[in-house]
C-alpha cells in the first residue's frame, strides 16, 4: 500500500500579498520587453554592419583584382620584351657565328 502524501499547508501570514506578486510579475514583464527591445536594437546594429563589412570587402577585392591585372599585364609586357631581347641576340650570335673569320 501506497502511502499517501500530506500536502504542507503555509500559514497565510508567510504568503506575499497578491498586489506584491502582481506587482513583481508586471516588473519582471517590462524587464523581459527591456531585453527584447535591446537584442532587437543589437540585431539591426549587427545586421548594418556586416552590411557594411559586406560592401567593404567587395571594394577591396575589386579594388586588389584591378591591382592584380595591372601587375600581371606589366608582367608579361617585361617577359615579352625579354624574349624579344634574347631573340634578337640569339640572331646576332647566328650570324656572327656564320662569318668567316680571317
Amino acid at each position: 500500500m501506497r502511502a499517501r502524501r500530506r500536502r504542507m499547508r503555509v500559514p497565510a501570514q508567510n504568503c506575499a500579498a497578491l498586489e506584491d506578486v502582481q506587482a513583481e510579475i508586471t516588473t519582471t514583464a517590462m524587464n523581459v520587453t527591456e531585453m527584447a527591445s535591446r537584442l532587437k536594437s543589437l540585431h539591426v546594429e549587427l545586421t548594418q554592419d556586416l552590411s557594411a563589412l559586406n560592401d567593404e570587402l567587395g571594394g577591396f577585392r575589386t579594388h586588389t583584382n584591378d591591382h592584380f591585372t595591372k601587375l600581371r599585364r606589366q608582367t608579361q609586357d617585361q617577359h615579352n620584351a625579354l624574349y624579344r631581347r634574347l631573340t634578337d641576340l640569339t640572331l646576332l650570335l647566328e650570324h656572327l657565328l656564320q662569318k668567316p673569320t680571317p
